[in-house]
């Protein structure tokens, strides 16, 4: 949630707390849904696929936050996403700021075929 000029995490028992380090995100009809990349949940790690309750995005990535005196600013924001992998040809669905983007960077591309890349929805 943005609010006040700061990023807030919303966790399930309603408690807010403002954002800081690295979180993943998707975003689904104009909503952007986050979880810090270290969440877990019996042991799993939370990760994009969850976050979107396996439903198709509009884009994914990973949002970097400042810490300490800044909490709650975002430094920049990428589409690092092991599953959906975004080509940045559509960062404007993500509902982020365009001038804090960055291209990912991938420990291990994976070939897409263009007709993937020209869709605008993202999925399994």
């Amino acid at each position: 949630m943005y609010y006040d000029g700061k990023w807030r995490e919303i966790l399930s028992n309603r408690e807010q707390r403002t954002a800081s380090g690295v979180y993943n995100f998707v975003t689904q009809q104009g909503v952007i849904l986050i979880r810090k990349t270290s969440a877990k949940v019996a042991n799993s790690a939370i990760g994009h696929v969850d976050l979107a309750m396996g439903r198709e995005v509009d884009y994914a990535g990973r949002l970097y936050f400042s810490g300490r005196t800044n909490r709650g600013i975002l430094r920049k924001w990428t589409n690092e996403s092991g599953h959906y992998r975004p080509a940045p040809d559509f960062i404007a669905q993500a509902c982020l700021p365009l001038e804090l983007f960055q291209i990912g960077q991938f420990n291990n591309l994976v070939s897409v075929s263009p007709n993937v890349l020209s869709q605008k929805k993202y999925h399994d």
